[in-house]
Parts: C-alpha cells; structure tokens; sequence
C-alpha cells in the first residue's frame, strides 16, 4: 500500500457563515452547499441564490487538493478527516481485524476508531478525489490532532492507515485537530481551528 494522502477534514459548527467566511480568507472559496426545501435534497452552487425554506445539511470548500466540510451543530466538534488511498480493502481488513466498524456506500468508506472519530476512505479513482484540482496549487500540511493515549492510537493508527506525512498525533483531552496547514505554492497558512468555528483564540 502507498502512501495515504490526508486531504479533507469535517467539523460541526453553530456559526456555518462565520467559519465560512474566514475559511475564505485563507483560500478555501465555497464550493457547494446541500440541503432541502420542504423536504426534498437540493444542492447548489457558489453563486446561486438560496431558496425560501433551504434546510443546509452542509457545504463544502476547496482549494487545490484540501476540501473542508462544515456542517450546522450544537457545538464546534471534529468529526472526520478523509484520507486518498491505494488499497481500500486493505484498510478495511486491518480496521476489521482490529474490531472496528467499517461501512461503505456508493462514494466513500468510514471507518469507526475506537477515539472518538471516524475516517473517510477514497480511493485514488473515485470522483470525490476526480473533483479536486492539483496539490501543486495547494494541498494540506501539519494537520494536528489531539487525542489521549497518543502511543496506542500513533501504532494502531499507522497499522491501519500507514504513514500519513501530513498528521501530527499530539496529546489532548478529546479528539480534535488543533491546526491545519494550506500549503500553497510560495505560502503556507496555518489555521487554528477553534478560531473559524467560533471566533476565538486558540490556546497552544
């Protein structure tokens, strides 16, 4: 199996418009919002208008090969990362042998860890990844995430996954990614991710 390449991130937020614009700021432009009016799914693009009774389920924004989800919640909270790989079966296998849950639909493949958060699995072929445009426009970097037990979930995870150059497993209280980087070619922008889903400053 090569090596994965992590390139998008979910996050619940109760302030959507608010993350959104400063996800703008750093590059990642709106791509698609989906939702419902009255019951029936809809998606619409960057420049349409929105419907009376538009219900957004989530919206997604990309640049280069870096795509972030936000979807409406409570609270701001991390739900998935994805991950660009060669042997999905493969991963599916070593997640299974471990007793973790995995499920796949038409597009994509979750797998359950048992820290709280799920991985989205494509393979290089799928149209999710087909949608993206070249990392050499921009593509993600040190993305941090805390969670406990960082020894056993670094061995697992590696077991699993493989190497990923782009995560940083550090130690902290609840699954989170802490940072992300936008690595674009001449810049690199890190974004502290309590700061787009709620305003505030994120501690160190």
């Amino acid at each position: 199996m090569s090596t994965p390449t992590l390139f998008h991130l979910h996050f619940n937020t109760p302030a959507v418009t608010v993350a959104a614009e400063r996800l703008a700021g750093a590059g990642l432009q709106l791509q698609r919002r989906f939702g419902s009016v009255r019951g029936d799914s809809i998606a619409l693009g960057p420049d349409e208008g929105t419907p009376d009774d538009f219900r957004l389920k989530l919206q997604t924004h990309q640049y280069g090969v870096v795509n972030v989800t936000l979807a409406p919640g409570r609270q701001p909270r991390f739900d998935h990362f994805g991950l660009q790989v060669t042997g999905v079966e493969e991963v599916r296998a070593k997640a299974e042998s471990r007793g973790w849950s995995v499920r796949s639909n038409d597009r994509r493949t979750f797998v359950m860890t048992p820290w709280g958060f799920r991985v989205e699995i494509h393979p290089t072929t799928s149209d999710v990844v087909a949608e993206l445009d070249e990392p050499t426009v921009a593509h993600l970097e040190k993305v941090v995430l805390r969670v406990p037990a960082v020894p056993t979930v670094r061995t697992a995870f590696k077991d699993v996954f493989g190497s990923v150059p782009e995560l940083r497993i550090e130690s902290g209280e609840e699954p989170w990614i802490h940072s992300f980087a936008i690595a674009e070619k001449r810049t690199t922008t890190t974004i502290p991710v309590r700061t787009p889903l709620t305003g505030e400053n994120t501690p160190t």
